[in-house]
């Protein structure tokens, strides 16, 4: 799957953007444009999406917390032996996500994932690497495994916003975000949410997944805080006011 596509943007007509897929038509990350200036980033849904919905990413996590490397592995070797998994993989399972290790100083590096076999429950196997370790990996060093396109509804003040659904993606199937453009829908307002106000960005919020709403409703009220996004609306709407918006962004999200 990996070498079937490349990650530029390719032009895929308006009609084709929102899709369901059961399983990957393209790499996950994969950025595409309708020809009018949108953008839009193949993703999968780590839970259900509805339309207007912003994204953001799974937060990474220990692998499994009996995956360990088998045997050291030296900066330039091409794949990483595991053993003790707990539970099975289908081959190819997590081809396109990125592994790191935790270190004695800290965390390692992400590592693209090319390839790897089936595996049943207690069992080992190779991990093939995109190009080559870049670092050392010491012996039973914790794994952890992570995709920046791997996505749930946002629902803190503090995570960023890193797309727009365009339609309905089934929990664990593939589809498209929108992440640059005009955004014809995005899903604001809560009882308790800010006003939102023309040209200023869109933030989200904590009580309704998924929904977003005024600037002032972030930790900070700062354009460069964390909290804010490239997301701008473009209507004013007042305090705890449920519905949808316009929106444009000033970047790729």
């Amino acid at each position: 799957m990996s070498e079937l596509f490349s990650h530029s943007a390719i032009l895929i007509p308006e009609g084709g953007i929102s899709c369901n897929d059961a399983s990957a038509r393209f790499d996950l990350g994969q950025l595409v444009h309708d020809g009018m200036g949108n953008y839009f980033r193949y993703v999968k849904a780590n839970e259900a999406l509805a339309i207007g919905q912003a994204v953001t990413p799974v937060a990474r996590a220990a692998w499994d917390a009996t995956t360990l490397v088998d045997g050291a592995v030296t900066a330039g070797d091409t794949y990483i032996h595991v053993d003790t998994t707990t539970s099975a993989w289908t081959a190819g399972q997590y081809v396109g996500y990125y592994l790191s290790q935790a270190t004695a100083a800290g965390l390692g590096r992400a590592h693209r994932i090319k390839d790897h076999g089936a595996v049943g429950a207690a069992g080992e196997l190779d991990i093939f690497l995109v190009g080559k370790a870049q670092e050392a990996f010491a012996n039973n060093a914790v794994l952890y495994i992570y995709n920046p396109f791997l996505v749930e509804r946002t629902d803190a003040t503090t995570e960023q916003i890193k797309g727009v659904a365009v339609g309905t993606i089934t929990s664990g199937y593939f589809g498209f975000v929108q992440v640059g453009g005009f955004f014809r829908a995005v899903q604001v307002g809560h009882s308790t949410s800010a006003a939102i106000v023309l040209d200023e960005p869109l933030t989200p919020l904590a009580a309704v997944e998924g929904a977003l709403q005024g600037m002032a409703g972030g930790d900070e009220a700062d354009i460069f805080e964390a909290t804010c996004s490239l997301l701008f609306s473009l209507q004013a709407v007042g305090a705890n006011t449920t519905g949808y918006v316009q929106a444009f962004s000033k970047g790729i999200l």
